[in-house]
């Protein structure tokens, strides 16, 4: 019992220091480097890769995937691994569960030369199956007047994203547009 209060205790007081600003614009996220210092995260701009295995092609059974994929293997922005990663991200109001548009994610590096997540999978005798961006699961609370403030816990080392919807509409032109961060 002393533990888990002791617990709670050190989870809110150490939410309740950070002092940094929020960010200026919605969709932005910083990455906190302290309690009263954090870096703007890069947004990179994705696209998605369908391709088909060759027994597919050859036999007409096999799987077609389909795979968000950023160019390059490492995002510009990296973090040491630590057991608390904090992040703020401005939303248009913090009104709405972050959960429901916040979605966080670990890429897998292919051929050292792109990023890639896989979004869904159809086989020819198999059920078609949709991934969950937000594979991450993270602890949110509000931040500020818009934002929220993020907690990752023990995040592996490896190459993540962020895709941001907009809980109240639907934002065509940032749809692969991904925040991007290493945890080294």
């Amino acid at each position: 019992m002393t533990a888990l209060v002791l617990s709670l205790f050190v989870t809110m007081s150490a939410t309740a220091q950070v002092t940094v600003a929020e960010p200026e614009f919605s969709e932005e996220t910083l990455l906190l480097t302290s309690d009263s210092e954090g870096i703007k995260l890069k947004r990179e701009s994705g696209y998605v890769k369908t391709k088909a295995g060759a027994s597919l092609y050859l036999t007409g059974i096999g799987k077609v995937k389909s795979r968000l994929t950023i160019d390059g293997v490492k995002s510009v922005n990296d973090v040491k691994a630590q057991r608390t990663t904090r992040l703020i991200v401005k939303a248009k109001d913090n009104s709405t569960d972050p959960n429901s548009f916040i979605n966080i994610f670990k890429f897998d590096i292919y051929k050292n030369k792109e990023r890639r997540y896989q979004l869904a999978e159809a086989g020819t005798l198999s059920a078609t199956k949709t991934s969950n961006l937000a594979s991450v699961e993270y602890k949110a609370k509000k931040y500020g007047e818009s934002s929220y403030l993020i907690q990752l816990e023990d995040l592996e080392p490896g190459e993540y994203g962020i895709i941001i919807g907009d809980p109240n509409n639907a934002n065509t032109k940032n749809g692969m547009k991904v925040t991007t961060f290493t945890v080294e």
